[in-house]
C-alpha cells in the first residue's frame, strides 16, 4: 500500500467512526520525523495496513476520481490561508528530461504544473489546445491530466481545474494529495480561466462566450464600436480598442465550493489586445487586476463588483513576471538579455543577468529565470535557471528546450510552495 492509498483509506474510515480527519497525515508525518530504520519502518507500516484491513475494506480510488462527498451534505473543502514557510530542500532540478519528469523547485517557488500545446480546428477556426501536467508531491513527479485548464494554489495543496473544450460550466477543486476532485462549483456563465487569491481561499473565474484561445484572424472584425480601421490615408491610427469574448467574472469561495454573483464586464473595457484576457488578483487580494500589454502603461484595477478602481496603495508598475522582491526592496526589470534588477527606492541598477526573462523570486537575492543554452545563439533554445541578483552563481534547473515556440514544447508554471 502506498502512502497516499493508506492516507485515503484512513481518512475514509475516520469519517465513518468520527476519529480526527487528519489521522493519516499525522501518522505519516510522525513516521517521517522518527526516521525509522528500514526494518522497523517496514514492520510499522505492515502493522498499520493490517489494522486497516480488519476495520474497513480496501478502497483504491481511481486517478482523477469524481468529487468526494456523501448524499446531499454541504461540501466543505478544508482550505487554509496560505502562509509562506521555508522549504525543506532548497533546489530541485531535472536536467535530464524534457519535458521534466521530476520536481523542479528553488527557494520559495516550484514548477507546480506545465503544459504542452497544439492547434486544432473547431467549426473551421483554429483554437489553442493545452495538455496539462500537474505536480505530484508524494512522488515528486509530474502527471499527465485530462483537464483543459489548471491553476495550482500557493502551497501546492489544491488546484482549480476546468474540463476540456473551454469555456465550461463548472469549476473543479482538485486535491493535489489524493488526486481527486474534492468539489465541483457550477456556474451559469461558462468559465475559461481561473486564478487563486494570494491567500489560496478564493478563486477568480473569468467567463467567456467563445473559446478564450480561439484564433482571431482579423483585428478589424473585433473592433469596438466607434473605432475606425486603418486606411491608406490614415495608416497610423491611434491604438484601437479590440472587442473580446470575455463576458465577466465570478468570485468563488473555495471552502464552501460556491460562486458569488456574476459580474458582467464590457468586452471593450480593456487595453489588452490578447484574445484570452483572464482577470487576476491584486497583491493584497482586495481588488481585481487586468494586466496591460502596453509597455509602461499601468495595470487596470476593479473592485469585486467589476467597477473601475484606483490602484491599491503601494502599487508598483512592473515590467517582468518576477516583479518586486519578497522583502520589497528590489524590482526585476523587463525581458531581454541582459536583464537587470533595480533598487526600488532609488531606481539604481544593482545587478545584471545574462538571461532572457526574470520569472519569479526564489528569495530576496535569487531569481528563477529563463536562460538560453551556450552563448545564446538562439533565444528559443532556452530553459529554467536560478541566478543571483548580481548575475553570478547560475544553476541550471531544466533541460534547455530546442525550440520553445514549437508545438508540444512544454511551458512551465511557477507557484509559491
Amino acid at each position: 500500500m502506498t502512502p497516499r492509498m493508506l492516507k485515503q483509506t484512513l481518512e475514509e474510515w475516520s469519517r465513518e467512526v468520527h476519529v480526527p480527519a487528519d489521522l493519516a497525515g499525522r501518522a505519516l508525518r510522525r513516521r517521517s520525523r522518527l526516521r525509522l530504520t528500514r526494518f522497523a519502518g517496514a514492520v510499522a507500516c505492515a502493522a498499520v495496513v493490517a489494522a486497516v484491513a480488519l476495520l474497513v475494506p480496501l478502497v483504491v480510488a481511481p486517478r482523477f476520481a469524481p468529487p468526494v462527498g456523501t448524499g446531499g451534505a454541504p461540501v466543505v473543502v478544508p482550505v487554509q490561508p496560505y502562509r509562506q514557510t521555508t522549504p525543506a530542500q532548497d533546489v530541485l532540478a531535472d536536467t535530464e528530461n524534457s519535458p521534466p519528469k521530476t520536481m523542479i523547485a528553488a527557494g520559495r517557488v516550484a514548477v507546480s504544473a506545465y503544459y504542452t500545446w497544439r492547434s486544432r480546428t473547431v467549426a473551421g477556426r483554429k483554437v489553442l489546445d493545452r495538455t496539462w501536467y500537474l505536480l505530484d508531491q508524494v512522488t515528486e513527479s509530474y502527471e499527465k491530466t485530462e483537464w483543459g485548464w489548471a491553476e495550482v494554489a500557493p502551497g501546492l495543496r489544491w488546484a482549480a481545474v476546468l474540463e476540456k473544450d473551454l469555456p465550461v460550466r463548472r469549476i473543479g477543486v482538485f486535491d493535489m494529495e489524493t488526486r481527486q476532485v474534492r468539489a465541483w462549483v457550477p456556474v451559469d456563465h461558462p468559465v475559461g480561466g481561473v486564478a487563486w487569491s494570494p491567500d489560496g481561499t478564493r478563486l477568480l473565474a473569468t467567463t467567456y462566450d467563445e473559446p478564450p484561445d480561439l484564433d482571431m484572424t482579423s483585428a478589424d472584425e473585433r473592433r469596438c464600436p466607434g473605432q475606425v480601421p486603418a486606411t491608406p490615408d490614415n495608416p497610423r491610427r491611434p491604438p484601437q480598442m479590440i472587442s473580446t469574448s470575455r463576458t465577466g467574472f465570478y468570485v468563488v469561495d473555495v471552502a464552501t465550493a460556491t460562486a458569488g454573483d456574476f459580474h458582467a464586464v464590457d468586452p471593450c473595457l480593456t487595453d489588452n489586445s490578447n484574445v484570452r484576457r483572464d482577470f487576476r488578483w491584486s497583491d493584497d487580494g482586495r481588488l481585481i487586476r487586468e494586466a496591460s500589454n502596453i509597455w509602461k502603461r499601468p495595470d487596470a484595477f476593479y473592485d469585486l463588483d467589476g467597477r473601475p478602481h484606483d490602484a491599491p496603495d503601494g502599487y508598483v508598475l512592473t515590467e517582468s513576471q518576477a516583479g518586486v522582491s519578497p522583502d520589497g526592496t528590489l524590482l526585476a526589470g523587463r525581458d531581454g538579455m541582459p536583464t537587470k534588477v533595480n533598487e526600488l527606492s532609488t531606481g539604481k541598477v544593482v545587478g545584471r543577468q545574462q538571461v532572457l526573462q526574470l520569472r519569479a523570486w526564489a528569495d530576496d537575492r535569487r531569481l528563477v529565470a529563463l536562460g538560453c543554452a551556450g552563448t545564446c545563439g538562439s533565444e528559443f533554445h532556452n530553459g529554467l535557471v536560478l541566478v543571483g541578483v548580481d548575475g553570478k552563481d547560475m544553476v541550471q534547473l531544466s533541460v534547455y528546450r530546442k525550440n520553445s515556440l514549437k508545438p508540444e514544447a512544454w511551458q512551465p508554471v511557477l507557484t509559491l510552495r
